[in-house]
């Protein structure tokens, strides 16, 4: 039951995360940047769960270590302390067995849009199906050579 709740808490948290979802929406995590804020919410609770001397800085840093290693993201706004702190405040009350507090809390938080940060399986098929059938007629299917420092060589076709 605290797992569910903290799960709660952090994906309503991350929803509002204005860094997170402009990281998303640009997909600086790739093609599936929103499994991947996806996959934070779940990292990012369990990380929480199991660390029993869990504290600001700590949680900070692992947030901060996330967002770099899968959005290629730094942060320089100080969100990742502000949100290290308010995700502590509410760990702190979970494991107090606090529930009446963790949910008055949890009703100061910020109303947001929470489609973008959750899964729909659905569209993801019907926008894969639309980007292969778009790209089939654009472009023949060629090999695009990889380099050694994961950048990919985009070459333009001459036009006779």
């Amino acid at each position: 039951m605290v797992e569910e709740a903290l799960r709660k808490i952090v994906q309503q948290i991350f929803t509002n995360w204005t860094g997170l979802r402009l990281a998303v929406e640009h997909s600086m995590g790739g093609p599936n940047s929103k499994q991947a804020a996806i996959d934070c919410v779940n990292e990012v609770t369990q990380y929480c769960l199991d660390d029993p001397n869990i504290d600001q800085e700590s949680l900070e840093d692992f947030l901060e270590d996330v967002m770099d290693e899968k959005f290629d993201t730094i942060f320089e706004d100080g969100s990742p302390k502000e949100i290290a702190a308010l995700l502590l405040r509410f760990v702190q009350l979970l494991k107090e067995n606090n529930v009446q507090e963790c949910d008055e809390e949890f009703s100061k938080l910020p109303v947001a849009n929470t489609a973008w940060l959750e899964e729909s399986k659905t569209s993801n098929q019907g926008k894969s199906q639309a980007q292969s059938d778009s790209s089939s007629d654009d472009a023949e299917s060629t090999d695009v050579p990889m380099e050694d420092d994961g950048w990919t060589v985009v070459q333009t076709k001459k036009k006779r």
